[in-house]
């Protein structure tokens, strides 16, 4: 058999015919139903299908199993780095054995509307970025998408959620050369970014154990003169540590410093978060906080397996390797 003309694309019936067995039983091995065939016929199967380059019909695979085959990877309307694509690459690598698709979908301002848009992708799952509320989660687990992180088991290092453990690291690091008053460098997209929201919730606890006063948070636009001027307002009352939500934020903050000759770390220290190459080549280099997106990704498919399996979750390990300090020289 000769497809290699690309007349159309091999079907399930070519595999069939090449492999010596029916149609069904291409269908169910292909489709990870395949336990009950010997190993010879398996392999059979999959060295038809690779030699005629077969790609299964993701809309056959949705009739059968009532929802398609892609994993919807779902953030907040904000801006998106290298990091995201490197967390969906390892995500695809980690669910290959539910012959899935990964995407990225920014959601919306309206979360109802954002879960009515992802229900009609009839996905697989949702690895959700902190875009949903919990009653749009709940709307989506109505309708048999499992969404993951799950709310009531969040990602945690050190025994504690994800976005303390990082303000932890990010507020001892700025007091270390003594008591300041906390900033926290939001981004332009921070009213509609409920993750920036919980930052901030996290900050006023770490400042709070400390003993400190609350973090008080300014919008950082990436422009110098509106950098300047939201940095100059904050200097007479001594010296500040700015927690950054992202490298971007606490770089906006260094220009700014730059910019009216303000001493760092003396007047104003900073720690970023993602450890992006542009903040290890600032100068003075980015203290930043950076979060391991494989070792993330890895607990978020490890969840989506364990639902789809239908097994009794596992306690998930704590994802203390996931997060470390990269020290700099803005602090």
């Amino acid at each position: 058999m000769d497809l290699s003309d690309g007349t159309r694309p091999a079907t399930a019936a070519d595999v069939a015919a090449l492999a010596g067995v029916s149609r069904a039983t291409v269908s169910h091995i292909l489709n990870g139903r395949d336990e009950r065939f010997p190993e010879h016929t398996r392999a059979r199967v999959r060295a038809a299908a690779e030699r005629l380059d077969y790609r299964p019909s993701p809309a056959g695979r949705s009739l059968v199993r009532g929802r398609g085959d892609t994993i919807v990877v779902l953030i907040p309307n904000i801006s998106v780095g290298s990091r995201m694509q490197e967390a969906l690459e390892r995500l695809a690598e980690q669910t290959t054995g539910l012959q899935s698709n990964v995407v990225l979908r920014f959601a919306g301002d309206d979360s109802d509307a954002t879960a009515d848009a992802v229900l009609k992708l009839r996905p697989l799952a949702v690895v959700d970025f902190g875009a949903l509320t919990i009653p749009a989660r709940a709307r989506l687990l109505a309708h048999g998408v499992p969404t993951v992180p799950e709310l009531e088991r969040p990602f945690t290092a050190g025994g504690i959620p994800l976005d303390h453990a990082i303000a932890e690291l990010q507020v001892a690091e700025l007091v270390a050369r003594g008591p300041r008053r906390i900033l926290f460098g939001a981004v332009p997209e921070a009213g509609r970014n409920p993750l920036s929201t919980r930052r901030l919730e996290a900050l006023r606890t770490a400042c709070a154990r400390r003993g400190l006063p609350a973090p008080v948070a300014i919008d950082l636009v990436p422009v110098l003169v509106d950098a300047v001027a939201v940095l100059r307002a904050e200097l007479p009352f001594g010296p500040v540590g700015v927690a950054g939500y992202n490298d971007i934020a606490a770089l906006t903050v260094l220009s700014a410093a730059r910019e009216l000759d303000v001493a760092v770390p003396g007047q104003v220290s900073v720690v970023g978060v993602d450890r992006t190459d542009i903040g290890q080549l600032w100068k003075p280099r980015l203290t930043t906080v950076d979060v391991d997106i494989r070792v993330l990704m890895d607990a978020a498919a490890r969840d989506v397996r364990t639902i789809l399996d239908g097994t009794i979750a596992p306690d998930r390990p704590a994802l203390d390797d996931a997060l470390h300090l990269v020290e700099g020289e803005s602090t």
